[in-house]
């Protein structure tokens, strides 16, 4: 049933509105959990890894030491990689929780048109960036698993590639969903930092702004990637508030003559 446009919404609104709710959150879930798992990951090589290590071996900042991207020469550490990857391949649900709740938001009868031309576009920009984290996931969980790196290390190409598609996916995926739900635009935001560009930018700008280190060795880049991904989690909250603010959530009831009556009194 149409919604007539007036203050009470209609049976389908609410029933849209409700799955909105139900996918942000499961959004926020499926972003809070990963960065769990990319925290403990960057514990185990910035702390406990790290304090195993003697002064004079190589630092546990150097590259062979990433589980990001696992690449000859590769030293893996503990179950670094494993944590990782299963984060990764999380976000991903998570990706795809949060793109079906802001693609179900309605839209005025007028607008329909351009409406489903954007959701289109939309839907194949977030499947371009769900395979990008698909990828990097699957890189670094087989990689930890077999303790070396795995076949997609030969690929430069490939990696050129994720980086751009996943860093220019989210960057045109904030714009296009601020009118719908200003929230899903900061996660966007926040899901660039495990972005192949994310991680570069983690690494020689905010790990050594935060740490005072060197450029390409300051410790802790995954913490900061970790730290985007739950702040993701977080603006899925505030994405659950917004929607939740926006109307009732009990449908209208009707009269004998199909007629809205008031709605029923909340308890």
């Amino acid at each position: 049933m149409a919604d007539t446009g007036g203050s009470i919404p209609s049976r389908r609104t609410v029933r849209v509105r409700r799955m909105s709710i139900a996918c942000q959150l499961t959004a926020a879930g499926l972003f809070v959990v990963p960065a769990a798992l990319q925290f403990v990951a960057s514990l185990q090589r910035g702390v406990w890894f790290s304090g195993s290590r003697a002064p004079a071996q190589v630092s546990i900042e150097d590259h062979r030491f990433d589980y990001y991207r696992a690449w000859d020469p590769w030293e893996h550490i503990g179950t670094a990689g494993q944590f990782f990857g299963s984060g990764i391949l999380l976000q991903v649900l998570g990706l795809l929780a949060m793109a079906a709740g802001v693609l179900a938001q309605p839209v005025a009868a007028a607008r329909r048109v351009t409406a489903a031309a954007l959701a289109a576009v939309e839907s194949v920009l977030v499947l371009l960036v769900a395979a990008t984290f698909g990828v990097i996931g699957t890189h670094a969980l087989v990689s930890g698993m077999n303790g070396t790196p795995s076949q997609l290390q030969g690929s430069s190409a490939l990696f050129r590639a994720l980086m751009v598609v996943g860093s220019a996916g989210l960057v045109s995926l904030g714009p296009l969903w601020r009118a719908k739900l200003r929230a899903a635009m900061a996660a966007c935001a926040f899901r660039f930092g495990s972005t192949v560009m994310g991680y570069l930018i983690a690494t020689y700008v905010m790990a050594p702004v935060i740490s005072g280190g060197q450029h390409d060795t300051a410790p802790g880049p995954e913490t900061v990637v970790a730290a985007s991904t739950g702040l993701a989690g977080v603006a899925m909250l505030f994405a659950v508030s917004a929607l939740a603010g926006r109307g009732p959530a009990v449908p209208p009831a009707f009269g004998a003559a199909g007629n809205r009556s008031t709605p029923p009194p909340r308890l």
